[in-house]
């Protein structure tokens, strides 16, 4: 339980600081720049733990196993994450935009339900109304921009909850480990595909900035952030896990404040209740099942 506990504070440290420290390049490097190299560079570091994994286990992947994989990264990365990434590069304060994205937990119980076959339960009702409170507070009307940014916060949010769903269903029996190492090799190429045939400019401008914070979302915020989320899931559970993403929203004002140097306003604590509210009736269960 302690190691789970320690894996569970490099996570959070990890994806506490991916939309403040993107908010930094989002005027020079485009948003599907910043995906392609956030997770190429994530699943390359990914690799051999993935490997290790895949050997250790005997494990033989499919034909249809490597289709699924790919199909999830597409959902993943070219859809959910450079959703993600337009809605930082829209957004006043990018930590409005990590508290919606912070809701996934709780629309998850949507598709589970829809797609799982999942009853819906008391605690999971409390959470979906607690989720959409919180993402309506964060919500700000004033300008089409922050508009745009929140829905596509939502979008994010939402895609990434099918993508965790679709995973229980049709990827579990490969392991953590090697279906997201895979999802990431394999949507990272297939973004970089249609960025070509589209022209898309995706080198950043080469100065220090630029690469160091490429560098630091790639390897560590994904990296590192998704390998220890996996060993916090081994040592601690399901639950200890999810923990990440109760401090997420708590902790990201503060990081965009140091960071970005927006002093966070009172709709963002006020949001922040709602939302960690909402992921803890979703997660909350009575019995001990939770691995």
């Amino acid at each position: 339980m302690k190691k789970g506990l320690i894996y569970t504070i490099i996570t959070a440290i990890a994806f506490v600081t991916f939309e403040p420290v993107s908010k930094l390049i989002a005027g020079s490097v485009s948003p599907f720049g910043i995906a392609f190299w956030r997770f190429i560079l994530g699943a390359l570091l990914l690799c051999p733990f993935a490997i290790i994994k895949v050997k250790k286990d005997g494990m033989h992947i499919k034909a249809k196993d490597w289709m699924m994989m790919a199909g999830l990264g597409v959902l993943f990365i070219c859809i959910s994450m450079t959703a993600l990434q337009f809605a930082v590069g829209l957004a006043d304060n990018p930590a409005l935009i990590a508290i919606i994205f912070s809701a996934n937990s709780v629309t998850t119980i949507l598709f589970a339900m829809l797609i799982l076959r999942e009853k819906m339960t008391a605690n999971k009702g409390i959470a979906v109304i607690l989720g959409v409170i919180g993402i309506a507070i964060c919500a700000d009307f004033k300008t089409g921009e922050n508009l745009s940014a929140v829905l596509l916060a939502v979008v994010s949010a939402l895609t990434f909850s099918i993508y965790t769903v679709l995973c229980r269903k049709y990827t579990k029996h490969l392991g953590a480990a090697v279906q997201t190492t895979g999802s990431f090799l394999l949507g990272s190429i297939v973004l970089l595909v249609v960025l070509l045939i589209g022209r898309q400019d995706i080198i950043p401008e080469m100065n220090t900035e630029n690469v160091l914070v490429m560098l630091y979302i790639g390897l560590f915020v994904t990296g590192i952030g998704y390998w220890s989320y996996f060993r916090a899931m081994e040592k601690g559970g399901t639950i200890m896990a999810s923990l990440a993403f109760f401090i997420k929203p708590v902790l990201t004002p503060f990081a965009t404040f140091a960071i970005n140097g927006i002093v966070p306003d009172l709709k963002v604590f006020v949001a922040v209740l709602f939302i960690v509210g909402g992921s803890y009736f979703a997660v909350y269960k009575k019995d001990k099942k939770v691995r």
